[in-house]
C-alpha cells in the first residue's frame, strides 16, 4: 500500500502555537501536538541562516515545508518533525526575539506567513527509516542515526541501548571499568549506539555481523526474535576480560584513551572475532590481545601498527581476521606482517565484503 499523506496550509503564528519545542529547552511542553522527532539532526543553523529565514518571511518568499510522521498517542494526534527541524526551530526563535528584535509590524507579518504542513499518515518503521534517508539525501545520515530510528521497534537495537544506558546491566561495571561511562554519553550521530550494535549483533548472529554498517544489519534491525541477553553476557563479558588481564599488566587511567577502546573499528571488533572463531582456544586469545594490549600501552615499536590494515577500511569480518593475524604474528616474531602475508587471510564465508559501510581510516582506528 502506498503512503498516505495530507498537505495543510497554516500560519506560523498557528505552528509556534503547536510546537513543543526541542527537548531539553527551558519552554519544552510534552502535551503539544507538534514535536521534532528523535531521528531530525540537533540544531545546527548559525546566525547567519536565522537571519535569512526572517529576511525570506519577511519578503514573503517561498519556505519548504515542514514534513512530519504522525500517530497516535493517547487517543490524540501527534506530529513528529522528519525534515525542517532546523527552519522550526529557528521560527520559534525569531518570535522569541532571540534572532533579533522584531517590530511590532514585522511580528504581525512574520505571525501570518502562510507555511505548509506536510503529514505522512502513520508510517511503519522501515518507511519512516527509508524516508529520513530520502529526506535528508544531502545531509549524510549516520548508521547510528538509522539506528536511533529503530529504537521502539527493534529488538537488537534495545538489547544495544541497555547495553548503552541500562544502569543495571550485567556487564554494566565492567563497561565503566575499561571504557568510561556510556550512559546519556553518545553524540549526533550514534557512535557509541553503532559500536554497540556490532557488538551485540557480532555476539548473537557470528562474525560478519561485526560491523557498524545499517545496510548489512538492517535484516537483523528488523528480526523481531526475542533477544538471548545471557548469551550476549557471556560472550560480551569473555571479550570484555581481555581488558582485565590488560590492566594487570599495565593500568590504563587515561580516560580519553578508555574511551577510544569503545570502538569496534579499534581493537574490540577483531578481538570479538578472535573469540568467536577461536571456541575451544579462547584462554590462549585473551591471553594474546591483553599482552598486545599492554604493549600498546608500554608504546612498544610497531605495536599501534600491528593492529592496522591499510586498504581495509570497511568493517568486515576479512578485515577482522586480517587484524587478528597482523597481531599474533607480531606477538610470535615480533615484527609487522608483510602485505603479502595477508592476500589469502579472507573470512571463510566469503560474503562479508558487501558492507556498504565507507568510512576513514580515522573513523575505522
Amino acid at each position: 500500500m502506498s503512503l498516505r499523506t495530507e498537505n495543510i496550509q497554516t500560519q506560523i503564528y498557528q505552528l509556534n502555537e503547536d510546537f513543543a519545542g526541542r527537548r531539553g529547552d527551558d519552554d519544552y511542553d510534552e502535551t503539544k501536538r507538534l514535536h521534532i522527532h528523535r531521528r531530525n539532526r540537533a540544531f545546527v543553523w548559525n546566525h547567519k541562516m536565522q537571519l535569512d529565514l526572517l529576511d525570506s518571511i519577511l519578503k514573503g518568499y517561498y519556505i519548504p515545508p515542514i514534513i512530519c510522521s504522525t500517530s497516535i498517542i493517547n487517543n490524540a494526534e501527534r506530529r513528529e518533525v522528519m525534515e525542517g527541524g532546523n527552519r522550526m526551530t529557528t521560527i520559534r526563535r525569531i518570535l522569541l526575539d532571540k534572532v533579533r528584535p522584531l517590530t511590532e509590524d514585522e511580528r504581525r507579518v512574520v505571525g501570518n506567513h502562510s507555511i505548509t504542513l506536510v503529514l505522512m499518515k502513520k508510517p511503519s518503521a522501515e518507511v519512516m527509516r527509508v524516508m529520513f534517508r530520502r529526506l535528508n539525501k544531502n545531509v549524510r545520515v549516520s548508521d547510528g542515526q538509522l539506528y536511533a530510528m529503530s529504537e521502539d521497534d527493534s529488538p537488537l537495537v534495545k538489547e544495544a541501548m541497555l547495553l548503552l544506558e541500562d544502569e543495571t546491566h550485567p556487564l554494566r561495571q565492567a563497561i565503566i571499568r575499561h571504557f568510561g561511562t556510556t550512559l546519556a554519553n553518545d553524540n549526533d550521530g550514534k557512535k557509541n549506539l553503532e559500536n554497540a550494535v556490532a557488538l551485540v549483533a557480532g555476539a548473537l548472529y557470528g562474525p560478519k555481523f561485526i560491523t557498524r554498517s545499517f545496510g548489512t544489519q538492517e535484516a537483523n534491525v528488523s528480526n523481531q526474535t526475542p533477544i538471548n541477553r545471557n548469551h550476549i553476557t557471556q560472550t560480551l563479558g569473555a571479550l570484555f576480560e581481555v581488558f582485565d588481564r590488560a590492566n594487570s599488566i599495565i593500568e590504563l587511567t587515561d580516560g580519553r584513551k578508555k574511551k577510544g577502546q569503545w570502538s569496534v573499528g579499534k581493537w574490540l571488533g577483531a578481538m570479538l572475532y578472535d573469540i568467536q572463531t577461536n571456541p575451544t582456544d579462547t584462554g590462549r586469545v585473551k591471553e594474546k590481545w591483553a599482552r598486545y594490549i599492554a604493549r600498546v600501552r608500554q608504546s612498544i615499536a610497531g605495536a599501534e601498527d600491528a593492529a592496522k590494515v591499510i586498504g581495509a577500511q570497511n568493517l568486515t569480518a576479512t578485515r577482522h581476521k586480517k587484524v587478528c593475524k597482523k597481531v599474533a604474528i607480531f606477538m610470535d616474531e615480533n615484527r609487522i606482517a608483510m602485505d603479502s602475508e595477508l592476500a589469502d587471510c579472507v573470512h571463510l564465508e566469503g560474503e562479508e565484503d558487501d558492507d556498504d559501510s565507507s568510512m576513514s581510516e580515522e573513523e575505522v582506528d
